[in-house]
This record gives C-alpha cells, sequence and structure tokens, in this order.
C-alpha cells in the first residue's frame, strides 16, 4: 500500500513547474477514445491495497492526449476510495531546454476514477487548490517520482470506483512524453462492525471519523513544524534536536528501526494506520529547503510477525512524507496467537506520530 509524497505534504526533490494552459486542461477532458493500454490483473498488495506495475524498466511510455485506463477487481469495485499513488516521471531523451525547475515542455499526468454512481470520470482535488495534475520530473528509471493524491473522501467525496485512468495532458506531441511506472489505489475497509484501537504520541495528531464527519486527519509534526515531531516515536534514528519518545506504550516495545505491537488473537485485523513523517529538524537553515529542514528518504514496511519469527510485509517499502498516513491491511486478516505488527522504517529516520487499527467485531 502505499501512501507517499504529497503536494499537502511537500517532499524530498519536488519542484514547481507551471500549470498545463486551460486550453489543455479543457480539451483534455474528451479523452476516453485514446486508450493505450488496459490493465485488468493488479497485485493485491493487501486486503485494501492494489498495485498495477509495469514490467519495463523505463516505465510504460505515455503519449500527450493519450491515457492507460486500470480496470479494478471485482472484489474491490464498489468500496470507497482513500488514496491513490501514481509513479511517474519524464525521461532525459525528452528534455529539450528549460530546468529542471521549469520545463517549458511539461509532462503531466491527470489521474481520474471513473463512479459507479455518477458514471462520470472525476478527479482529484487537492486541499491547498494546487492543480490536480501532476508534473513529471525528469528522473532516471530506478528514481521515478511518486505522487500521492490523498483522502479522495474528503477532497472528492464518496467514490466508488470501477476503473480508473491516467492521461498525460502535456502540450508537445513529443517532447511532453511521460512514463508510467505503476498505479496504486488504497480503500477503506468496510467501516461497519469495526472496533478501533490507536495510540497518538504527538500532541495535536488525529486520525479521520467519518461518522463525525472528521475527513481529514490532523499531525501534530511535519513541514508545518520544520521537522519538529513533539514526543515521536523515533524509528532509524537517535538524533533529534528535541525530545522524542522511547515509551510505545502498553503491550508495545521499541527496537531501534522497529515497533512491534502485541495484537488480540482470534479477532479479524482490518487495517492499519500510520501518522508518520520523515523531514529531520535541523540547527540552521538549509540552503536547499529555505528552512531548518532536511527533507528525509525514509521507507515505511509493515507487517505480521507470527511465533516462528516469519514476518509478512503487506505494506512494502512505502515512501514517508513530511506528514501523512500511510495505510493497509494483510491479505489473511485472522490473528492468531503469539502474531504481532512490526512497524518499521529503512533508509532514513521516520517519526511516527500515531497509530490506529480497525479489527472486525
Amino acid at each position: 500500500m502505499m501512501l507517499g509524497k504529497f503536494e499537502f505534504f511537500k517532499k524530498k526533490s519536488e519542484t514547481t513547474s507551471p500549470t498545463p494552459s486551460e486550453k489543455t486542461q479543457t480539451s483534455s477532458i474528451q479523452l476516453e477514445e485514446q486508450i493505450d493500454y488496459i490493465f485488468e490483473n493488479p497485485e493485491i498488495k493487501s486486503a485494501t491495497t492494489i498495485e498495477y506495475r509495469f514490467s519495463e524498466h523505463e516505465g510504460r511510455e505515455l503519449k500527450p492526449g493519450h491515457n492507460i485506463t486500470f480496470i479494478i477487481p471485482n472484489q474491490f469495485k464498489g468500496r470507497l476510495v482513500r488514496d491513490v499513488i501514481l509513479q511517474h516521471r519524464k525521461a532525459e531523451k525528452y528534455r529539450v531546454g528549460g530546468t529542471k525547475a521549469h520545463d517549458p515542455n511539461g509532462a503531466y499526468s491527470r489521474i481520474e476514477l471513473h463512479d459507479t454512481t455518477t458514471k462520470k470520470w472525476t478527479k482529484w482535488v487537492d486541499p491547498k487548490g494546487y492543480s490536480a495534475d501532476k508534473y513529471a520530473e525528469w528522473r532516471g528509471s530506478e528514481d521515478p517520482e511518486n505522487e500521492v493524491l490523498h483522502d479522495w473522501l474528503a477532497t472528492v467525496g464518496e467514490i466508488s470506483s470501477d476503473k480508473a485512468r491516467v492521461t498525460n495532458v502535456g502540450e508537445h506531441a513529443e517532447y511532453s512524453t511521460s512514463q508510467i511506472h505503476s498505479l496504486e489505489i488504497v480503500f477503506y475497509p468496510s467501516l461497519e462492525g469495526v472496533n478501533y484501537t490507536e495510540k497518538i504520541y504527538t500532541p495535536e495528531t488525529s486520525f479521520i471519523d467519518i461518522e463525525k464527519k472528521k475527513l481529514l486527519p490532523k499531525y501534530g509534526g511535519g513541514s508545518h513544524t520544520e521537522g519538529i515531531y513533539k514526543n515521536a516515536i523515533a524509528l532509524n534514528g537517535e538524533n533529534a534536536l528535541y525530545p522524542t519518545n522511547k515509551d510505545p506504550g502498553p503491550g508495545a516495545k521499541l527496537e531501534h528501526n522497529r515497533i512491534i505491537l502485541d495484537l488480540e488473537p482470534n479477532k479479524n485485523l482490518i487495517q492499519i494506520e500510520i501518522a508518520v513523517g520523515d523531514t529531520e529538524h535541523l540547527s540552521e537553515i538549509n540552503t536547499k529547503t529555505g528552512h531548518k529542514t532536511r527533507l528525509g528518504y525514509a521507507k515505511l514496511w509493515v507487517g505480521i510477525k507470527h511465533e516462528n519469527g516469519q514476518i509478512d510485509y503487506f505494506i512494502k517499502n512505502a515512501n514517508i512524507p513530511p506528514q501523512g498516513i500511510i495505510a493497509g491491511g494483510p491479505l489473511n486478516s485472522k490473528i492468531e496467537k503469539g502474531d504481532k505488527l512490526v512497524i518499521e522504517a529503512r533508509a532514513d529516520t521516520a517519526y511516527v506520530m500515531g497509530w490506529r487499527l480497525a479489527y472486525e467485531k
């Protein structure tokens, strides 16, 4: 699953580039007939996550005015969509003029979901008012950009989808070509008959509450606090310039890069949500960010550890933003005696602000 870099949560080498012209945005809505490829069999990564990944190392090339359609499997049709994560980039061979911060022939990806209720294609809405069309940065094939279009329920509404599509809405017929590496869709579990167990470490952090119409999470730390995650659990690092928390709470223990939580046996674990960020707070201003911050590159892994020591990861290598919710659920939701949940950071330090488990009643 995974939730990665958010426009809402500025991340890593993200740059600002002008959006396509109003003409392109209007005309490209009529592109349904120009389908390059239909992707029908995604990998089911967890009980709440599916991923469509192209086998080409360079990604699947997508010309302006064309789209790729992704068919959602029957067992996920009709479920509310939480997040959509796109991996894309612009290849060096299409780089003609401009700079990394401004590409005169920019490639832009528009991600839409087909709503089975309205029978219409629906775009994501950025909660801060940025364009929903995602600029594809110049990057190598080993490092495509992660774009997370988060919190569809809050920003768009209830979307019950049977298919998705990615359309290149760049303007230059050749130089605006993009490379599509993968598309991931994260769904909400069935919300009926669910009990939650949660732990908040960083004050002012909270998860959504659909019944109370609180549809956007809140974060006590992140870019808005210049990388200060007060009282958070620091994974894979111990050098924060502010106090962090060494006690993950009852039924949990902290290892160097892991929190290990006890789970309730003989229950079905439907979903795990983790409020987390990876921005480092510095003692002086960083010339790259213009703030007392260093943007992190941590990856999150979450899995079930069994009594024999084996860990079945269902969230793998998820890109951690400055602040965000990463969510997923195990394919086999039945918790056996001795099973534990592992929340693990790799590659860089991550700061866990809180977690929430959803058990079936």
